[in-house]
């Protein structure tokens, strides 16, 4: 993340009067997200991980994001695109907002460069992957059901409350060290950003461990980032932020009542085991 500066012509640009405030926000943010040369990976979780690690609900940021984005491409505002078989986007009007007297060295190919493809801009529609279950619902008449025995046949249900405590987890999404690299500094440096003082630097190095450790696990970054404000609100040993995070994340319903544990039923059935052992 880099500091910029926004200057006064952007709050009475037409073009940025068209977009909605969500949209704003987010494209201020993407020119600190951007290298020197206004180029960085369009990869969404990646921009969510930098510039809202601490939301309440990752998924309804990401989906703000995704929307976001579509629209500043829309407008004309960036390119998305294609280069050796990754997804980046590059601030058109780069030069017009920000003035970099020694730019550093580009890291990322730009979009003239000889082997750049434009990528499609369609937005992620808000909750999908929460609300891909009902889609089906819709899609029955469509594929055919009803016309033999077999057509559009689903396999047998799983018990419900199978369903309900155990889902079925999704894949998880490795990123590339270089991805790693980028999302463990920034969460780094939003959890200094947050602290009285400046930790030490050997807790710094601690805590970039560990995060580092986590995404190469193919941990979600959202996963991670609420893991790391859960820690960082106890204020406990570096050690032990892969516990918060695994806590954050597998948090679950608490058990009915009825199945609670009978502990003195425990206790006296480990006593008679160990009497009948003697």
């Amino acid at each position: 993340m880099r500091i910029r500066s926004i200057k006064p012509e952007f709050w009475t640009s037409e073009d940025i009067a068209a977009l909605d405030w969500d949209t704003r926000l987010i494209f201020i943010g993407l020119w600190s997200y951007v290298d020197d040369n206004g180029v960085g990976r369009d990869v969404e979780r990646l921009i969510v991980s930098a510039l809202f690690p601490l939301e309440d609900d990752p998924r309804d940021t990401l989906a703000k994001v995704s929307r976001a984005l579509a629209r500043l491409a829309e407008g004309s505002l960036i390119t998305r695109y294609e280069a050796d078989g990754k997804p980046y986007l590059h601030i058109c009007t780069w030069d017009k907002h920000q003035r970099i007297d020694r730019p550093g060295k580009p890291r990322y190919p730009a979009p003239t460069c000889g082997n750049a493809d434009p990528r499609d801009t369609l937005a992620t529609p808000s909750r999908d992957i929460r609300d891909g279950l009902d889609a089906g619902e819709g899609e029955k008449g469509s594929r055919g059901e009803g016309d033999s025995p077999t057509a559009g046949a689903a396999a047998p249900a799983p018990e419900a409350s199978v369903v309900a405590l155990f889902p079925t987890p999704a894949a998880p999404v490795i990123p590339d060290p270089e991805e790693q690299q980028q999302t463990a500094q920034t969460l780094v440096g939003t959890w200094i950003r947050h602290c009285k003082q400046r930790p030490p630097e050997n807790v710094i190095g601690q805590v970039s461990k560990q995060l580092r450790q986590l995404l190469s696990e193919g941990i979600h970054p959202d996963d991670v980032s609420r893991g790391l404000a859960q820690w960082h609100r106890k204020g406990l040993h570096p050690s032990t932020l892969p516990s918060v995070v695994n806590e954050v994340m597998n948090a679950g319903p608490k058990a009915p009542a009825n199945q609670d544990i009978d502990w003195d039923a425990a206790m006296a059935r480990a006593r008679a085991r160990m009497e009948n052992a003697q």
